[in-house]
Order: structure tokens, then C-alpha cells, then sequence
């Protein structure tokens, strides 16, 4: 799937936006209303399926969802159940238990750095499943950047909090 222009960084920027609210709600709800963060996961993940599905509906592509055959269903199905269950729930346990809860989301946007360069070997290694990508020294460095930055405003660096200048 390629990318038209710079749609990609407009997404990205509402899904950021949106996305901060809900992690906000999960300490919210366990607060308030004792909500677990497995519950929250299991319903919110739910929430989001019916969702996706009814907007596709609204803007008449309700074809969209269909994957296109029974191998990339499966495919589809056994990535969801593995690794983004256990993104997703991890994620959601470490937001109710971190002392801010923006704190593991800068751990989780560290995935960036792994999929850029297991993007780019991909591409190079198995040509007939991955198309080329992107893979500027100035685009990684940019990505080197927010992360630090986002280190930065979750605490800094563990080691130097503690440190002296002399």
C-alpha cells in the first residue's frame, strides 16, 4: 500500500489526537467505576470493531473489511489474536499501572525504530511480499528525535536524574 503524499502524517495526527482520550479514560474508569484493565481492553476492542464497521457502512464501504480471501482472513485473525492481543492488553495494563499514564506510550512508540528497519530488511530480503521503503538517514534521525523527546517529557533519562554536574 503506498502512500499519497503526506496523507500518512495527517492520519497519524488525528490517530495521536484521538487516541489520548482513551488512554486518559482507562485510569479514569479504573478509578472511578473499579473497571479492570482486561475488562476495558475486552470492550473497548469490541467498541472499536463495531465501530470501524459501522463507519464503513456510513460512507458506503461496507466491502472494505472483506480481506480478500480465507488465507489473508487467517493471517489477519492469528496477528490479531497474538500480537495485538498482547500489545493491546500490555498497553492497557501499563497505562493503569504507570504513575502517568502517558508514560507507556513512549515506550510503545520505541516499536517505530523496529518496524523502520525491519521494514526496510523485508523489503530487501523477500522483494515478492514487501514493496521498498523509505529508509533516509534523516527520516530515522527524525524519528530518533521524538523519541527522545518524548523520553524527555515522560522524565528523562532514568540515570541522570540523579546526577550531578560539576
Amino acid at each position: 500500500m503506498a502512500t499519497a503524499g503526506s496523507a500518512w502524517l495527517w492520519f497519524s495526527a488525528v490517530a495521536t489526537v484521538s487516541v489520548a482520550p482513551v488512554l486518559l479514560s482507562i485510569v479514569f474508569f479504573a478509578k472511578h467505576y473499579q473497571v479492570k484493565p482486561e475488562a476495558f481492553t475486552t470492550w473497548y476492542f469490541a467498541s472499536i470493531a463495531a465501530g470501524v464497521a459501522l463507519w464503513l457502512w456510513l460512507a458506503g464501504r461496507a466491502a472494505d473489511p472483506h480481506p480478500g480471501g480465507p488465507g489473508a482472513a487467517l493471517g489477519i485473525v492469528a496477528a490479531g489474536l497474538s500480537f495485538g492481543a498482547a500489545a493491546n492488553a500490555f498497553l492497557i495494563r501499563a497505562v493503569s499501572l504507570a504513575p502517568n499514564p502517558g508514560l507507556p506510550s513512549v515506550m510503545y512508540a520505541g516499536a517505530s525504530v523496529i518496524v523502520f528497519f525491519a521494514s526496510a530488511a523485508l523489503a530487501d530480503r523477500l522483494p515478492r511480499f514487501f514493496d521498498r521503503v523509505n529508509t533516509d538517514l534523516d527520516r530515522f534521525l527524525g524519528i530518533l528525535l521524538v523519541l527522545a523527546g518524548a523520553v524527555l517529557l515522560a522524565g528523562g533519562w532514568p540515570l541522570l536524574k540523579g546526577a550531578r554536574l560539576r
